[in-house]
């Protein structure tokens, strides 16, 4: 008999969302739907405003991942207005980038995604949280996190104006450079937000790739999708979050095609 699941709301995720899943007679399914039920309208309400205002409006789309929309508008100024930002320039802002990038890629492999895999899918629910990370990985551990969050969001909110919807691009520039105190405060927090990274890999490694039975289960058929990848990358085909050509690869990992972006 033919039956439909619904998982609504989706949860650790920023939204509104809900799956519908329709099983066959056999209890196979048979299809599979994602609806994201709100309407932000960014679209329609951008339409006909300044482009000067865009840096300004369009982080506003998330308060999770501002940052990377205000970089995007301000390049598109840079490409708009035909003016090439100097390096300081350049540099400043893939700092406040970066710092979104380590800040917000910690806040995902502890509070969002992260508990499924460090506390495991076995555990209850109500200890799938970050809760549950730091009872398995320390409390010293937690407070590295919270640590280190805390000064990657200061360097976002001294260079940025703003630690969520920051203003700082402008076309061809940036709205301030770097003081010699913030000089040394931002180069400490990038070393340290380095170790802070090679130690959540390491947890990584420990609680889940040396669990053979849980390493099975994440990489066996039942998880797997093959589909083609997108992402940044320089000339040495290294990950680049700021600058670089988009490069298009299959599920083999063969160049599909790379485009030029602004």
């Amino acid at each position: 008999m033919a039956k439909t699941i619904s998982i609504d709301p989706i949860t650790k995720l920023e939204g509104h969302g809900k799956i519908e899943i329709f099983l066959n007679d056999e209890g196979n399914v048979d299809r599979a739907f994602l609806q994201v039920p709100e309407l932000r309208g960014f679209e329609k309400f951008c339409q006909g405003r300044l482009a000067d205002e865009m840096p300004r409006l369009t982080p506003k789309i998330c308060g999770v991942c501002p940052t990377t929309h205000h970089t995007a508008s301000g390049k598109t100024l840079d490409d708009l207005y035909k003016v090439e930002p100097p390096p300081a320039a350049k540099k400043i802002r893939e700092l406040v980038n970066s710092a979104f990038m380590a800040e917000d890629h910690t806040l995902h492999f502890f509070f969002l995604g992260g508990p499924d895999f460090i506390v495991g899918p076995d555990a209850p629910p109500g200890e799938r949280n970050i809760l549950g990370v730091i009872n398995k990985v320390g409390l010293e551990a937690g407070k590295k996190v919270i640590d280190i969050r805390k000064r990657l969001r200061e360097v976002i909110t001294k260079q940025g104006g703003r630690v969520i919807h920051p203003v700082c691009n402008l076309p061809g520039g940036v709205s301030k450079g770097v003081t010699p105190e913030d000089r040394e405060f931002y180069i400490q927090t990038g070393k340290d937000a380095v170790e802070f990274a090679k130690f959540c890999l390491q947890a990584f490694e420990d609680i889940v790739l040396k669990n053979d039975t849980y390493l099975n289960t994440i990489v066996g058929d039942v998880y797997r999708h093959e589909t083609y990848y997108m992402g940044l990358v320089d000339q040495n085909n290294k990950v680049n979050f700021y600058d670089g050509q988009l490069r298009v690869v299959d599920p083999d990992g063969k160049e599909i095609t790379r485009i030029k972006v602004i």
